[in-house]
């Protein structure tokens, strides 16, 4: 299990981390999710033991991560680290050894995912002869090399062509299945639905939001009513008092519950109205966020 406490991270007077703390099982998926510049990365780093935190500490089964560690992480980074001269194989032995695994054995994993991912014929090309989407394979595969226990995406999904992505979420969910404890950004909302149980909403470098995405979305749903038909403006300020309203086309309200106890009370209040629908909402992870952050995810 990895465990975050109170990590908070200064770069000159800005605090780009502010006391953030999260847990992740083994065997569990959880996605993060901020802005640009909300500390996503930061924090990344910090797990990584690339960057010394100003104050808390990473666990990982209950040990503090330093690079005693490093051998049981695997790293998928938003900005490509692959070395443009080197041939594919030659990059994977370079980071094989860096994780201190023998050649054979780089050599045989290598080859095992090369052959996965379908690109087997890549291995004695260069880095800088491979599209930005090949590129990426490549980085994934080396972030698999040496089967780590501990698996942090950045941005696992960029420049890849549907096909690939569908690829990628397959092979992730594998892993999950073997036990892997793994921690991804995207900036790809349906994404991060599909594949996580568990989300955590960074804002300016504070945590917003850190809980179980189903129960989530039951809660948000659960308080969000879609109302259809004419409705008296005398009727709609006595909503108002349950929750905030939205207006949209066509005499169509959402209203926002402050609590969900209060559905029965907009119910009566609506008895003469002409009402042509009135539902509870299914609310997408995209709608909590910007509930959260006050704008909609970057897509």
């Amino acid at each position: 299990m990895l465990e975050v406490k109170n990590l908070s991270k200064y770069f000159g007077i800005k605090k780009a981390v502010d006391d953030v703390s999260f847990k992740v099982e083994d065997g569990h998926i959880l996605g993060v999710l901020g802005k640009n510049g909300a500390g996503k990365s930061t924090i990344f780093r910090m797990i990584l033991n690339i960057l010394e935190p100003d104050e808390g500490e990473v666990l990982y089964d209950g040990k503090k991560i330093d690079y005693s560690m490093s051998d049981k992480i695997g790293y998928l980074p938003e900005v490509g680290s692959l070395i443009d001269s080197y041939t594919v194989y030659e990059q994977c032995m370079y980071y094989g050894k860096m994780k201190s695994m023998k050649s054979e054995d780089i050599k045989n994993n290598m080859f095992e995912l090369l052959e996965q991912f379908g690109i087997v014929e890549y291995a004695n090309m260069k880095i800088k002869e491979l599209s930005k989407g090949n590129k990426q394979k490549i980085q994934f595969i080396i972030s698999l090399l040496h089967n780590p226990e501990l698996l942090i995406l950045d941005e696992p999904f960029s420049g890849l062509d549907p096909v690939s992505v569908e690829y990628f979420k397959r092979i992730i969910l594998e892993l999950k299945n073997q036990g892997k404890t793994i921690i991804f950004s995207s900036h790809i909302m349906s994404q991060v639905e599909m594949l996580c149980e568990e989300v955590l909403i960074i804002d300016n470098g504070k945590v917003v939001l850190n809980c179980n995405l189903e129960e989530i979305k039951q809660e948000y749903a659960s308080k969000t009513l879609d109302i259809t038909g004419k409705i008296a403006d005398s009727t709609l300020k006595q909503i108002a008092i349950f929750g905030k309203i939205e207006k949209k086309e066509n005499n169509r309200y959402l209203v926002n519950l402050a609590n969900k106890e209060r559905i029965g009370d907009v119910f009566r209040l609506l008895y003469t109205s002409d009402i042509t629908k009135f539902s509870v909402l299914n609310v997408s992870l995209n709608d909590i966020f910007l509930d959260k952050v006050g704008t909609a995810y970057e897509e």
